[in-house]
């Protein structure tokens, strides 16, 4: 997590982003939803376009419980960008909350058809069946908003694991590149798939392969 709020920072002041953007992402990343929000309407004050800050705040909202605000600001924001996930998950959820289940239908469903999670899919398809079963009770309703939140924030840190061991990984063998050639310093054990280099064993699983500055990497 830590590793991954660095990398945001960088790349966001690399970008010359706006200071209240960063500060947002970070906020809601760490659970200040309240934080979060001010910093998101600072940045939407400076830049109005910025629709990254828009989806931000709509979150933002979610999470603080401002169910009226998140839907305003994420419908705003799906227009933008129609094939954000986070935006149909969460513009889903508030309508769930807010007992609108033929709009959160149609949230969900465009969720299903865009490239997400499969774990998550599998959970959006689970929430679709019990909507078209019918009328939803108040306590199928919060299980299914319960479900859906916690499947996504799980497939959210494993995205973070997987990020920051390729990160990891990255660094790694930017110190000690990898030849394939049988004289580096691991030897070349799978050469079964190409483009992939190393033992099919622990501890080097097969990496791709990559040249920088002439010389073959393995990430």
């Amino acid at each position: 997590m830590k590793l991954r709020l660095l990398l945001l920072a960088a790349v966001m002041l690399t970008a010359g982003c706006a200071s209240a953007l960063l500060n947002g992402q970070i906020a809601l990343r760490q659970g200040r939803y309240i934080e979060a929000e001010g910093y998101f309407n600072e940045a939407l004050a400076k830049d109005p376009g910025r629709t990254d800050a828009l989806v931000g705040l709509g979150i933002a909202q979610y999470k603080a419980g401002q169910i009226e605000e998140s839907i305003g600001s994420l419908e705003k924001a799906v227009q933008v960008r129609p094939n954000e996930p986070s935006v149909r998950l969460y513009l889903a959820l508030g309508y769930l909350k807010r007992g609108e289940t033929d709009r959160a239908e149609e949230q969900l469903t465009a969720l299903r058809s865009l490239k997400i999670d499969a774990r998550v899919g599998q959970q959006v398809q689970e929430a679709l069946d019990l909507i078209k079963k019918g009328p939803l009770s108040d306590s199928v309703r919060s299980f299914l908003i319960g479900s859906l939140e916690t499947q996504a924030e799980l497939s959210r840190e494993v995205q973070d694991a997987r990020l920051q061991a390729q990160m990891a990984q990255a660094y790694y063998y930017s110190y000690y590149p990898y030849y394939p050639f049988g004289f580096g310093p691991f030897p070349p054990y799978y050469w079964g798939y190409p483009g992939y280099f190393g033992s099919p064993f622990v501890p080097y699983a097969p990496c791709v392969l990559v040249w920088r500055g002439g010389l073959p990497y393995c990430i």
